[in-house]
């Protein structure tokens, strides 16, 4: 009987050990409620005025909106756009198939309505500028299997269209035709090698494909030959954290989107990928810039108590529920 029980107490233990999560040197695991506080503070944020919706903007603005970072035609600010939450989670994790989703490569744009048929006949007798620009049309609703069709054909008709070369990566990529991507891109780049935005998409592809050392010599060309686009300083930015220089990493996402998004874009990369200090030094000066902010106290919060310094951890809770009173009375 005593040795029945032994058996029991030892598989029981067993069983405690293995369902207890094991934290690992450059992961994060975030407690349920650490994801609750985080979901709400970004509900929170959404509520706030236009224009001081950092939170989220950190959270979901890492890259320039997906369809239009390999310049598929549309209007370009140069400026970082807003991703969803489901992109976010995407883009978390760099390895060898994705920071995007394998299976949305993360080029598209939304599909446009079009009735619009390809004619063979017609591509291969139209000019190849005419058709280049076609492809882009089919490109930017998401149509890259007839964009290929045309591209191909103008590049075959004019072998010196090396902007059809640049798109022709952009579909290959959307078909998870990595390769061939690679290959487009690059044939882009020999004919113009001081083109920022051939120069980002072969880095951006670089960096989907895990290899973080070549995607920062790319891009760090992209900035240097176009130091004005805040979009190539944003990508070096998340880059370099990803290679773990996060003070290159800060001073990128400074010229992105400034000084205090650009603590905050480092907090999040940093503590995502287990460096809780160096989070907190970020989320530290953010503050010192913006004392109130109900999102910078939260997450000042969370990684006071994972680190073991109930004090300020305390300090910041208390101070958050201040800023959040203080937001409720401004509002009424």
């Amino acid at each position: 009987m005593e040795k029945r029980s032994l058996i029991v107490v030892a598989l029981t233990l067993v069983l405690i050990t293995s369902a207890v999560p094991v934290s690992r040197v450059h992961g994060v695991l975030m407690t349920p409620d650490e994801v609750a506080m985080l979901d709400a503070a970004s509900r929170d944020a959404d509520g706030q005025s236009k224009g001081d919706n950092t939170f989220v903007k950190v959270l979901k603005a890492p890259f320039k909106a997906i369809g239009r970072l390999f310049g598929a035609g549309k209007k370009d600010d140069g400026k970082p756009q807003r991703l969803s939450r489901k992109d976010v989670k995407q883009f978390e994790s760099v390895g060898a198939a994705k920071v995007v989703d394998a299976r949305t490569t993360g080029f598209e744009t939304p599909a446009a309505s079009t009735t619009e048929k390809v004619d063979p006949a017609a591509v291969a007798l139209a000019p190849a500028q005419a058709n280049l620009e076609r492809g882009r049309a089919f490109l930017n609703s998401g149509n890259a299997t007839d964009a290929i069709a045309l591209l191909s054909t103008a590049v075959s008709t004019d072998p010196t269209l090396h902007e059809a070369y640049n798109l022709l990566g952009v579909a290959y990529e959307m078909k998870g035709l990595r390769g061939r991507a690679f290959e487009s891109f690059e044939k882009a780049l020999k004919a113009d090698n001081d083109n920022g935005e051939y120069l980002n998409n072969l880095g951006f592809l670089y960096f989907k494909n895990g290899d973080n050392d070549k995607a920062a010599k790319y891009l760090k060309r992209a900035v240097k030959v176009a130091p004005q686009t805040q979009r190539y300083w944003n990508n070096l930015g998340l880059v370099q954290a990803q290679r773990a220089k996060f003070d290159e990493a800060y001073d990128c996402f400074v010229r992105a989107v400034g000084e205090y998004q650009g603590h905050l874009n480092v907090a999040n990369r940093s503590q995502t990928m287990g460096y809780d200090k160096i989070a907190i030094r970020h989320l530290e000066e953010a503050r010192v810039l913006r004392p109130a902010t109900a999102e910078t106290l939260l997450r000042l919060a969370v990684l006071y108590k994972r680190t073991g310094n109930e004090e300020l951890a305390a300090q910041a809770n208390k101070d958050l529920v201040a800023a959040k009173s203080q937001a409720n009375a401004t509002k009424e």
